[in-house]
């Protein structure tokens, strides 16, 4: 059976527009993985591949740098391969797709328009499967690994068609000036909920432990948090008076046995320095010598060992007294409020104290130990801020008033608490179980239904 001149050239056609048609998708693809990759792919590991020497990654940093003129050259491509796609089906597939038609007995014109909608069709599935959807679904699952690879097409199609990018990157520019648009993206800065949104993610996808989390969470916290809030009070604190006798300073010393104490000459509002234990231990051991200073030997030999005391204003946030400790070489402070008066110290274990919250020993005793699904029992000490991260509540819009859970209930009642007081908030009930003083020492928290 032979084939007509008609029919070898009909099926030349259709060849060559298939042909075309995988060299134009081959294209697309190229396009749509730069595009995807280009824009999802994270700086920090390829900065880190190109400090190892990777010249792909120092290339491809180097284009994103040029991000408006290489987006203006993809566009370019592809808006081109969108129109060569539609001539090859209008002039290449159509015809042969319709004299297929004619073949099997089908009238002209119908066979014509068939060809057309058959041509179109099929180039319109095909760049949408293989030129759109599978590479943009491949280049967002691996989009660093991804732009390494195809870095160069991009930077060889900007080079070829540079003098039209710049046409084009002109009018643009013209256009959003005239629009009273900025041409270029404002970088907006990555806020602590972002940062948190994103090591959660980190632990749900096991990228991270949940130590690890926990960890950064309290770093962050820092911030957050007052010096009031990990410092020891004022009525809690042991310090040393030069009128003291050496009995009373070395059974202090032997009771509460700390590294330093505040030093005072009549009361904790007349610190004149600190001393550490081992002083205290050799001037009381030691055989004392009488001096000239009106005070009784000990005391004498006391005062003279005492050393400069770091002071703070009780408005700083553990990061900043932190800051201090490293500025001033210090790992001790008393916390004054805004009359001069001391409200409490600070140590520099505390603050640690503060950065370990949640992954100290389980022999240390817990601030909020969880009762059952729906009650806890928590210190009246306890931060704020812990509470509400270990409870999910939502953030009070008076928290600035108060720094610990105990300051919350005593916000709420207007007064000083009483056991068996409570109060309600954000569906949860907070019921004072022991008071000490003016100070509450734990309170039961319940989620109400």
């Amino acid at each position: 059976m032979s084939v007509s001149p008609s029919s070898q050239h009909q099926i030349v056609l259709l060849l060559l527009g298939l042909v075309a048609t995988v060299a134009l998708i081959g294209v697309s693809v190229l396009i749509s993985l730069s595009e995807i990759s280009f824009a999802a792919a994270r700086d920090v590991r390829l900065r880190s591949r190109a400090e190892a020497g990777d010249p792909r990654a120092v290339a491809f940093l180097k284009l994103r740098r040029n991000s408006g003129q290489v987006i203006t050259v993809l566009q370019i491509c592809l808006n081109a391969v969108g129109v060569l796609g539609g001539i090859i089906s209008e002039s290449m597939l159509s015809d042969p797709i319709a004299e297929g038609f004619r073949v099997l007995g089908m009238a002209p014109s119908l066979a014509d328009k068939m060809g057309s909608a058959c041509s179109f069709i099929l180039i319109t599935g095909l760049f949408v499967l293989f030129a759109d959807l599978l590479p943009k679904r491949i280049a967002m699952n691996a989009p660093d690994r991804i732009a390494l690879k195809v870095g160069w097409f991009p930077a060889v199609a900007l080079k070829v068609l540079y003098p039209a990018v710049l046409v084009f990157s002109k009018i643009s520019d013209w256009l959003l000036k005239l629009l009273k648009i900025p041409a270029a993206a404002t970088v907006e800065p990555v806020t602590p909920e972002d940062l948190r949104a994103i090591l959660a993610a980190g632990t749900a996808s096991g990228v991270l432990l949940e130590e690890e989390h926990q960890m950064i969470q309290n770093v962050l916290g820092l911030q957050d948090r007052a010096v009031t809030s990990a410092m020891t009070p004022r009525d809690e604190i042991v310090f040393l008076d030069v009128q003291e006798s050496p009995e009373s300073q070395r059974d202090k010393v032997r009771v509460r046995p700390y590294s330093r104490y505040p030093l005072c000459d009549g009361g904790l509002d007349k610190v004149i320095g600190s001393i550490r234990a081992e002083d205290v231990l050799v001037a009381v051991v030691d055989e004392p010598q009488p001096k000239s200073t009106g005070l009784a030997p000990v005391a004498s030999q006391i005062f003279k060992m005492r050393r400069d005391v770091l002071s703070l204003p009780d408005t700083l946030n553990l990061w900043e007294t932190l800051a201090q400790f490293e500025a001033h070489s210090a790992g001790f402070a008393l916390i004054v409020n805004e009359y001069g008066l001391v409200v409490g110290l600070i140590t520099y274990k505390d603050i640690m104290g503060a950065l370990m919250d949640g992954l100290v020993s389980p022999f240390e005793e817990q601030a909020i130990v969880r009762r059952d699904d729906k009650s806890w029992l928590i210190d009246g000490a306890a931060p704020i801020g812990d509470v509400i991260r270990e409870l999910d509540i939502p953030m009070f819009d008076d928290a600035q008033n108060f720094d610990t859970v105990g300051g919350f209930v005593m916000n709420r009642l207007r007064r000083m608490a009483r056991k068996a007081d409570s109060v309600q908030s954000s569906g949860f009930r907070f019921e004072v179980v022991d008071v000490e003083g003016f100070r509450i020492n734990q309170l039961l928290v319940t989620r109400l239904n």
